[in-house]
């Protein structure tokens, strides 16, 4: 999709057992944006998101979760663990990275630097472990 404002591209991501699910990426005269929706590791996110300004990546973290292994399979078939994000990120040559709809299965929560440390693991850029109602200028 395309006007005078913006260019919109979808590419489709792998989400477990729910199909279709798609990345979003918005491009402007300002800058760039992807979004990677829910989706476990894919080819397709860094090639829609290469040199965004801001990839928007959501992360979950399974490491210390005493849950059954099965669920924790059936999650990493639908999600992104937080320490290959930065892996991403780095692959797409992205400015920023965001992390969102951050899922921390260990209690008590994990705290942010915790996360951010994580993300940086294979990216050199600015992480930001994004919360509700944050804005990001472009």
């Amino acid at each position: 999709m395309q006007d005078a404002n913006v260019r919109v591209t979808a590419v489709l991501v792998p989400h477990g057992p729910t199909f279709p699910t798609f990345a979003y990426r918005f491009d402007t005269e300002y800058g760039s944006v992807t979004f990677s929706g829910d989706t476990t590791y894919t080819d397709n996110i860094p090639t829609l998101a290469h040199r965004t300004d801001i990839l928007v990546h959501e992360a979950i973290n399974v490491r210390g979760w005493p849950g059954p292994d099965a669920l924790k399979d059936h999650l990493l078939t639908s999600h992104v663990e937080v320490q290959k994000v930065g892996a991403v990120a780095s692959d797409a040559q992205a400015r920023r990275l965001v992390l969102s709809h951050v899922g921390d299965l260990v209690s008590p929560v994990l705290p942010v630097r915790q996360w951010t440390a994580w993300a940086r693991q294979g990216y050199h850029g600015p992480v930001t472990v994004g919360r509700d109602l944050q804005v990001f200028t472009l």
